[in-house]
Parts: structure tokens; sequence; C-alpha cells
């Protein structure tokens, strides 16, 4: 407001001031048209009065103020006279006539209070504009002010309107974006935090989960020599080999993520994890199917792939288990340089899929949320894409750009 009220009070000062400029430049004017119409009545004046014969009688003198409006008197010899008077030499005796008679006062009375009135006017209707014209000015500069002390407050969550015009919008643009750049790096620095916290507690529950693990499965394997073809032996495997694969997820989320790239059949990862989740499917009444095309060669590696498709198809059997279809189904598929895996629940919606493959972006009271980050992950580490196309019914997350074997 300090700024506004400066603006105004400049504005009207300098009407005033040339106001005052204006009034004395049309007095000057006016004082010089006054001065020279005297001069060139009293030259008219003694001419008349030089051809005519007149003596310059008070009479005469008084009849030639009638006519003109101004004073005539006779001056006596020395005598000094003012500014306002012109002297004219008729008859050898010397004329003095003063034009700031009093009807001349009375219109400089009355230029005066219409100048003083004009600018009384004009001052107000002035202050009005210019209170407007600073409004539109400085509001701006005050919201921008406004909002720089909250963000000095710590209201990082509020944003700076972009107002004004020319290096006012500009200064707002870029401190929304400071402000946008600052909530992203507060974001990133818990996220770190918590990632660096949760490494190094995933790291240790991996270690003392796969030991257990290794000691199951030589025994399942074990078991399975002595009692060939026990379904139960080979349901007991496939768990282990499931749990197996959660642990190499953590352990590639604490350690970071490196990928052995062999030569291998994308169809065989692709049926690997179809059959380890097929009874969860079931449970879940949920048709699970691969569509397999056949002789699709990569340079990957084919732990890390079961690790994402993993990760998806579960993602897209609850998906899919969700959603309002009357045959709830997902799809694998095998393509050329890559996988997708596509299923008909309810979709991604829009806020959620900027953040899905960001670390605890999960929206299931369940999750981790890091499921498709690792996966995008192990994409990358590939040299290959994750990207999801996502509606209402229909969902495909597809893997592509791996190089062909």
């Amino acid at each position: 407001m300090r700024l506004r009220n400066r603006l105004v009070a400049g504005f009207v000062i300098a009407h005033l001031g040339l106001s005052m400029v204006l009034a004395a430049g049309s007095w000057t004017w006016l004082d010089r048209q006054r001065r020279e119409a005297a001069s060139e009545s009293a030259r008219a004046v003694g001419q008349v009065l030089a051809k005519g014969g007149f003596s310059p009688t008070p009479e005469v003198l008084e009849r030639m103020r009638t006519l003109t409006g101004y004073d005539f008197r006779l001056l006596e010899a020395g005598e000094a006279t003012g500014s306002d008077t012109v002297r004219v030499q008729v008859g050898g005796r010397t004329i003095a006539i003063v034009y700031r008679t009093a009807a001349y006062e009375q219109a400089e009375r009355e230029l005066w209070w219409a100048v003083l009135a004009w600018s009384a006017a004009g001052s107000g209707a002035f202050a009005a504009v210019a209170a407007w014209h600073a409004r539109r000015l400085t509001r701006p500069v005050e919201d921008l002010a406004e909002a720089a002390r909250r963000l000095g407050l710590g209201a990082w969550g509020s944003p700076v309107v972009v107002a004004g015009e020319g290096e006012v919008a500009l200064l707002a643009q870029a401190i929304e974006a400071l402000r946008r750049r600052l909530v992203d790096l507060l974001a990133e620095g818990r996220r770190a935090e918590r990632l660096a916290t949760l490494g190094g507690f995933t790291a240790t529950i991996a270690h003392e989960v796969r030991n257990p693990l290794s000691a199951i499965r030589l025994t399942i394997q074990g078991l399975a020599v002595r009692q060939p073809g026990e379904p139960g032996l080979r349901l007991v495997e496939e768990e282990v080999e499931r749990l197996d694969l959660i642990v190499d997820e953590l352990l590639a989320f604490s350690r970071g993520m490196a990928v052995e790239a062999v030569a291998c059949d994308l169809a065989v990862p692709a049926g690997a994890v179809i059959r380890l989740l097929a009874r969860q499917a079931d449970h879940l009444g949920v048709d699970l199917r691969l569509e397999d095309g056949a002789g699709h060669r990569v340079l990957a590696d084919d732990r890390r792939l079961r690790q994402v498709l993993l990760n998806l198809v579960l993602n897209a059997l609850q998906a899919a288990a969700r959603g309002e279809a009357s045959a709830p189904a997902v799809v694998v598929r095998v393509v050329e340089g890559g996988l997708e895996v596509e299923d008909n629940g309810p979709g991604v919606p829009e806020p959620q899929r900027e953040r899905l493959f960001q670390p605890f972006a999960s929206d299931r009271p369940d999750g981790t949320g890091l499921g498709l980050h690792l996966a995008r992950t192990i994409a990358e580490a590939h040299g290959a894409t994750l990207t999801v196309d996502s509606r209402p019914g229909h969902t495909v997350f597809r893997l592509a750009g791996l190089s062909p074997a």
C-alpha cells in the first residue's frame, strides 16, 4: 500500500505543478497582451490628439478613459511611472496610460479563480485515474511480495500467481518455478532419506531370509528325488522360487541394479511367471493367459525379466480383480523386442499416473510402492523402456527396446 500511495501522491503533485506552470504561463501571456494593447491604444490616442490639435486637458483624458477603459493622466517633468504604465508624448506633454485598472484586476482575479478551480477539479479527477493506474501497476508487485512472504514462512504449497506484465510477470514466473523446484527437492530429499533407511533394512532382511530359503530349496530337491511326481513338492518349489525373486528385488533395491545380459527367449521368463502366479489368478477369479510370440530372442538377464513380469502381472491381477468386467482377465504377450501385460481393470487414475513409477507411490493399503519402481529400473538397466497406457477398463504395461540376440 505504501508504494501505491507514493505513486498517487507523485502523480497528483506532478499534476499540480503542471497546472501552476500553465497558470503562470497563461498569466504572463495575458499580461503581455494587455501591455501591448495599452501601448497600441496610447499611440492611437497620441495620434488622435496630435492630428486633431487637442490639448491633453483633464476633460479630454477623461473622455479617452471612457472610450478605452485605461487610466490617462499627465505626468510632471521627471515623474517616475510603474511597470504597468505606458508613456506617450503629446504636444510637448507626457501622458501616462495605466492599463492595470480595476477591471483588469477583476479579470486577473477571475483568471486565478478559474485556474484554481480547474486545478482542483483536474487534481481530483487525476487522483482517481492515478489511483486506478497505481493499483493496476502495484497490485501484481504487492501480490508478489505477499507470495514471497508466504514462501519465507515455509508455505511451499501455495503457488505463486503469475500476474502483471513485462518484468513483473517474468519475476513471478521465475519465483513460481523456483518454488516448484524447491518442493521437488524437498520431496526428493525425504524420498532419498527413506530409501537410504529402507535400503539398509532390506539388505539385512534379504540376507537373513536367503539362507533359510536355500536350505528349503535343497530339502525340496532331495524330497523330489525320493518322491518324484509329488504335486505338493512342485508347489512348494515354485513358491520358494517366488520368494527368492522377491529377495532378489530387495537386494537389487539396496545395492543398485546390475544385469547380466545373455541370449534368451522371452517366452521362457513369461511362461515361468505365468506358472508361478496361476494359482493366485485362480484364487482371484482372473483368467491369466500367455500369448506366446515364439522366436523372440533378446540379450537380457532372464532372472531380472522374471522380476519385471512378476511385479507387472501381480499388479494386473489385483487390478483386474477390482474391476467391473464380467470376465476379469490378464494377458501377457511376447512381442518383438519386449513384453506386454494387459488387464481389463479400472485403469490408473490420471493424478496417480504421473508418479506411478516413483518409489512408495502405491495406492493399495497392502502395497509397498516399490514393485513398479524396480520394474522400470530393471528396464532402464537393459537400455529399454517401461511405459503404461491406461483408460477405464483397459491398461497395458509395455516393456520395449530390448536388444535382439
